[in-house]
């Protein structure tokens, strides 16, 4: 009994995998601040992003091609 509980002592997996646990959960809390730091300026990002595809969505529709293909 007494040699099982000195091999559990000394057995270190589980705190690596408590570390591993720690050091991901700090990564999601990095991100979740530097997203909501640039929330505005991903917004905008995103929407430009929008706009250019809706634009040229128009203009392939309208047969603005570049005149090759289909």
């Amino acid at each position: 009994m007494l040699r099982m509980i000195k091999e559990l002592w000394r057995d270190e997996s589980g705190a690596t995998a408590i570390e591993y646990a720690l050091i991901a959960g700090l990564m999601a809390a990095a991100l979740i601040v530097a997203l909501s730091a640039f929330s505005d300026q991903l917004k905008d990002l995103f929407d430009a992003l929008t706009n250019k595809l809706e634009d040229a969505t128009e203009t392939i529709g309208q047969g603005g091609g570049t005149g090759q293909g289909g």
